[in-house]
């Protein structure tokens, strides 16, 4: 309600005798309160409000107004311009604009007829941002003294930020400074609006209520949580005739049951309509998934016009785990969790529905917050109230508090920086390794920021970046790598078949309880450093796009296995005369040899020999038309490991005396012979691959492909031309092989 002040000013001035004017009079109704806040519209791309004004006068009289800017010697100071024409019982109403400003304003009136006869607003009034925040328990913790045990960070602007709470008791407004900060995490909040927007003011309206749920709040039959006391919440904190220009939502606990149908249960409450476009008339039945429904007496347009309120959607927040798990979503026997599959299944939902064509009261998805701490060490060995942000550490509800500021900035665009999410990767082709990466910044974690010592290896899947699964396993080595996070097979090499995910279930990447809690594993998970103020980094999305994260690596080509007895193969035809240069290439995967060599490829009696050596690097001898050692014995670098594909080729050229070695398609050694031979190879032995001409120095391992050629190109790669032979898999195909010796591939 605006009540009327008794600022009235009548205007009588001396005149000479005869007939004149008659005096004017204007009064001004003051505002509910000193210092009272209109948003500017930051959701809609403006920085000004209307202000409503209204008082009495003379009828008949037009009434103009202003807006006198009262800390910056009047820079911001708007126009006197016509707001309305006193009506005949002597009452009037109109509104100004006035623009987002780092001042205080104070309402001005006058007569246009009489610009002497001027009257003030007792109250001031700001220009800046009103935010309603919505939720339960969770964002209600910013406001809790009980959970109230760290020191409050400063403060530097005490006019900036009033917060106004009571949505379960009495509505009240309180200024956040030093001397009244309300608790550490207010405190936090409001220091990050101020560091992000210096010099503008916010009001903060938690309509937050403890364990309630949405449909508890639409319900008049359910008394878990009132509309009405909402409502006069809302009312208490509108009271002048401003509106929320921000209502920022992230409410997944309670109402994560409904899982997929996230969406089609809650849309009705914010749009008035059904996720099929079908208008709702409150009070209503809203009806979602499979036969289920929920009584709403109320909606939000009750309270909101979207011709002036946008919603902000954040989160889904983390949610962590409450017993030792297999994966994301399983316990460690094998069981569903459900809460974190609902979890998982409610983020998606929620998307879905952010992307239907009537969403249109609803600005960009922001920051999902999953970098603070949930609960606390019960000093037992266990680990207590993991569904809430903790209040004795600056990283819980303070943290919480920050990442929330930060979530309403970035998606008003009031921050200059996108949401960090995974929209780039990389299959490496050998299937060695997957990097994603953030087009918003590197890639970092908390700890590493801060440059705090690693996790550790005392559980499986503590890697340096956690969070990430492959194939519905935890990830056990994900590392940072140039801004870049890379993920490493948990076995052997990728393949076409694999897939990779970030963010599956709470979102936590957690699996052991308690000691991920104690490890604190938050800290692995990814962030961003966009300059968010008051935190290391914000965190990368959870739920990639599959699109992006979707394994480009060809499906795999048949391959075989050999065994300490065969087989190997080998040419009955010696090399033909005048040969001079030699191309071998194939695609491996094996374990090192732990005390001997492996043949990959060879010419018999040392021709031309390319060994696997235990440390990963190639042996190489290679001889001329004559027997004479053009190599001998020569270690080429090449550092290859057990488990993973690779491409090997290997040309030797007798007339340019050189060998060149290229590994997955990279050129990585050019060694000049030793010696200066007759420029072709013997033609009295034969080329074979896998081992020696008797067996001897038999490969063990993988192998999709062997090929040889009598050329080579100057690059390294293998020549164009049809190969003189090739060896395939499956192994009924290699095994049928003319060359093939020894016993049978599998």
């Amino acid at each position: 309600m605006i009540s009327l002040s008794a600022v009235t000013l009548y205007l009588n001035p001396k005149r000479a005798s005869g007939p004149g004017p008659a005096p004017g009079a204007v009064s001004l109704a003051a505002f509910s309160r000193d210092r009272t806040l209109f948003d500017s519209g930051a959701g809609f791309d403006l920085a000004m409000a209307d202000i409503p004004l209204s008082g009495t006068g003379t009828a008949g009289e037009v009434v103009q107004a202003r807006a006198v800017s009262l800390d910056d010697g009047g820079a911001t100071t708007t126009a006197w311009v016509d707001v309305a024409t006193v009506d005949g019982g002597g009452t009037w109403a109109g509104a100004i604009t006035a623009p987002r400003s780092s001042s205080w304003f104070r309402p001005e009136v006058r007569l246009k007829t009489q610009p002497a006869v001027t009257a003030q607003g007792a109250n001031r009034f700001g220009v800046g941002h009103v935010i309603a925040i919505w939720g339960q328990s969770e964002p209600d913790r910013i406001l809790s003294a009980f959970y109230d045990n760290t020191p409050a960070p400063a403060v530097t602007d005490p006019e900036a930020v009033q917060v106004f709470d009571g949505a379960a008791t009495t509505p009240a407004r309180h200024f956040i400074t030093d001397a009244q900060p309300l608790t550490a995490a207010v405190a936090a909040m409001a220091a990050t609006f101020i560091a992000e927007r210096p010099g503008e003011k916010f009001a903060v309206i938690f309509q937050t209520v403890p364990g309630s749920d949405p449909r508890g709040l639409v319900n008049d039959g359910d008394l878990t949580r009132n509309w009405a006391d909402d409502k006069a919440l809302h009312e208490f904190a509108t009271a002048d005739g401003q509106h929320v220009g921000l209502a920022a939502i992230s409410w997944f606990a309670s109402p994560g049951s409904f899982g997929l149908s996230y969406g089609e249960a809650m849309f009705p409450l914010f749009a008035g309509q059904t996720t099929a476009g079908v208008p709702i008339t409150f009070p209503a039945t809203i009806s979602y998934g499979t036969g289920l429904s929920y009584q709403a007496d109320h909606w939000f347009g009750e309270l909101y016009d979207y011709t002036r309120t946008r919603w902000v959607p954040y989160g889904p927040h983390r949610f962590d785990i409450d017993a030792d798990m297999r994966d994301a979503t399983h316990y460690a026997n094998g069981s569903q969790q459900f809460n974190l599959v609902n979890k998982e299944a409610v983020r998606q939902s929620w998307r879905d529905m952010l992307a239907l064509p009537a969403a249109t009261m609803f600005l960009p998805l922001s920051i999902e917050p999953v970098t603070y701490v949930n609960g606390y060490d019960d000093g037992a060995g266990g680990w207590s109230d993991f569904a809430h942000p903790a209040g004795n550490s600056a990283d819980g509800t303070s943290a919480s508090a920050r990442l929330t500021a930060h979530a309403v900035l970035q998606s008003a665009g009031l921050s200059g920086w996108s949401a960090p999410e995974f929209d780039a990767c990389l299959w490496e082709p050998s299937g060695a390794w997957v990097e994603v990466w953030s087009s918003a910044g590197p890639v970092t974690t908390t700890r590493l920021a801060r440059a705090e010592a690693p996790i550790g290896t005392a559980q499986a899947h503590w890697t340096e970046a956690m969070g990430f699964q492959i194939n519905g396993l935890p990830a056990r080595n994900a590392q940072i790598v140039a801004g870049r996070v890379r993920i490493f097979p948990n076995g052997g090499s990728f393949t076409h078949a694999d897939a990779i995910q970030y963010g599956e279930g709470g979102a936590t990447g957690m699996i052991a309880f308690p000691e991920d809690f104690f490890a604190e594993t938050w800290k692995n998970l990814p962030i961003v450093d966009v300059g968010a103020a008051g935190l290391n980094g914000v965190p990368v999305r959870p739920l990639a796009d599959p699109a992006v994260l979707a394994n480009t690596l060809p499906a795999a080509a048949p391959s075989f296995t050999t065994s300490a007895t065969g087989p190997y193969f080998l040419n009955p035809i010696n090399v033909p005369a005048g040969v001079s240069a030699i191309t071998f290439a194939g695609r491996f995967r094996f374990s090192l040899p732990t005390n001997t060599t492996y043949i990959l490829f060879s010419q018999t009696s040392t021709g031309f020999d390319v060994e696997l050596m235990n440390t990963g690097n190639l042996r190489v001898t290679i001889e001329d038309g004559t027997g004479a050692k053009m190599l001998s014995s020569s270690i080429i670098s090449t550092a290859l490991v057990s488990g993973v594909w690779y491409d090997i080729v290997c040309s030797a050229d007798q007339v340019a005396n050189v060998l060149r070695v290229a590994i997955n398609g990279t050129l990585v050694a050019t060694v000049p012979f030793t010696a200066t031979g007759n420029g072709l190879f013997q033609s009295s032995r034969a080329i074979g691959f896998l081992g020696r001409n008797t067996g001897t120095l038999q490969y063990l391992g993988d192998v999709e492909y062997l090929r040889a050629w009598y050329s080579a190109t100057t690059t390294g790669a293998p020549p164009a031309a049809t190969p003189f032979k090739e060896i395939l898999g499956p192994a009924t195909v290699a095994n049928a092989d003319l060359w093939k010796l020894g016993a049978d591939a599998v």
